[in-house]
């Protein structure tokens, strides 16, 4: 594209700032920032307005603004913009609070604790250590809290130097974000994983999504040799790998972390004839090891989560070859209407979800061309995951009424199916299909 003497191409203007052309696309999609004229053959011009309307925008992402805010302060007279920036100093104050409080909470560790600097910690070490420097329960909560609300990727990684297990892991995390004790892990956190992961065996499903979704994902796919090799991350009881077998001659990495489903994977390749392209690998995503630059595609269908979006696209991108593909789904805010309600449900129990756009963002950051994403429908929910989970659990909380954690274990199945019904069209899940550059 070249600059003309009506302004600059939006591929130009892009390159002028720092950006992607997907970017200034989606600002024009959400008016937030339109082109001047659309020139002859539909190529959009910007001029110096729009350019200068750029500027302020990339001035107000760089303060930590959401575009929702900047449209505001860009539209509204110049009284308009101090509520704005008192919310986002009032937030700045919170986090400048909060990143004082951890540097106290590590310091205190390391100056009644020396060795701790090159101890090889694991959880009962590292419990041991907080004891002897005089940090009470109270104090391990707030700054598990503030971990995960201010470096959640890291927080991931801290847990996972300490050998602590995933499930455990996903546990704790959900926890330091929400109003409990994080003490409480470690006294339940056994029982009521258990009771959660024996009730998910009853589930033919173990997440949203359909055969439907799989496939339109794979028709985004372009160039991939014949006889693909494809590693299926968290593929659960294998429907999508099963569903991918049946309209390609790709070759299959399986890999889950339960036996239990792996289990019902086999079961289900051996009676549709794809043994021989479907291996089930027993482990963990957070400890892959196999070779670079050794699959064409990765997939991953709503498992990503657990070990966080961006850490999860950086760390399995150096398995895929240049050129190879990495698809996979992801709960996120589907636009700008976030209610109340909605907030603080996914807040304390994943507050790293981000918007789709975010999640765009992400991906291009860490070197990944997004060639296309959709929004799966609310069907991909109900018809088989929100409705078996529903038959299933009457009489899974009937078997075992004895066990004291059934009850929140039901209240928050119950409680999730609740927000999902009355905020579907705020909040989803998104199949993205990227490109490694």
């Amino acid at each position: 594209m070249v600059k003309t003497s009506s302004g600059l191409t939006v591929g130009r203007l892009a390159k002028k700032y720092g950006l992607s052309r997907s970017t200034l696309l989606y600002y024009d999609s959400i008016g937030l920032l339109s082109p001047s004229a659309h020139m002859k053959g539909e190529y959009r011009s910007y001029g110096a307005d729009e350019e200068k309307r750029l500027a302020h925008i990339c001035h107000y992402r760089r303060a930590g603004i959401p575009l929702k805010e900047i449209k505001v302060i860009l539209d509204s007279p110049v009284s308009g913009i101090t509520g704005v920036l008192e919310t986002r100093l009032k937030e700045l104050n919170e986090e400048i609070a909060s990143l004082h409080e951890q540097r106290e909470f590590i310091s205190g560790i390391l100056k009644s604790s020396p060795d701790v600097k090159s101890a090889k910690l694991d959880k009962a070490a590292w419990t041991e250590v907080l004891r002897s420097s005089g940090f009470s329960e109270k104090d391990m909560e707030d700054w598990h809290k503030a971990f995960e609300r201010t470096h959640p990727d890291k927080h991931q990684q801290f847990l996972e130097y300490l050998q602590i297990p995933d499930d455990e892991i996903r546990l704790i995390r959900k926890w330091s974000s929400g109003p409990q004790r994080i003490i409480k892990v470690q006294q339940i956190s056994e029982k009521y994983m258990k009771l959660f992961l024996n009730f998910f065996d009853t589930l033919a499903k173990l997440g949203p999504g359909s055969v439907e979704s799989t496939k339109k994902a794979l028709s985004m796919v372009r160039g991939l040799p014949e006889k693909a090799k494809v590693l299926n991350i968290g593929c659960g009881t294998g429907i999508e790998t099963i569903a991918l077998c049946e309209v390609t001659d790709m070759e299959f990495t399986a890999l889950d972390n339960r036996q239990a489903v792996l289990d019902v994977l086999e079961k289900e390749a051996a009676k549709a004839g794809f043994t021989e392209r479907i291996t089930t690998v027993l482990g963990d995503m957070n400890e892959m090891d196999y070779d670079a630059e050794s699959y064409d595609m990765i997939w991953c269908e709503g498992a990503i989560f657990i070990t966080g979006f961006e850490n999860g696209v950086s760390k399995w991108k150096k398995f895929i070859k240049p050129g190879g593909y990495i698809c996979l789904s992801e709960l996120a805010w589907l636009g700008d209407e976030r209610p109340d309600e909605a907030v603080e449900f996914f807040q304390n129990i994943y507050p790293e979800m981000k918007s789709v756009r975010g999640n765009i963002e992400i991906m291009e950051r860490h070197g990944y061309e997004v060639t296309g994403y959709f929004i799966e429908p609310e069907s991909d929910w109900w018809d088989i995951y929100y409705a078996e989970m529903e038959r299933n659990l009457p009489g899974y909380a009937e078997d075992n009424k004895d066990n004291s954690e059934m009850g929140v274990l039901e209240e928050n199945l119950r409680r999730e199916m609740e927000i999902m019904r009355k905020y579907g069209h705020a909040v989803g899940y998104a199949f993205y299909i990227a490109r490694k550059k």
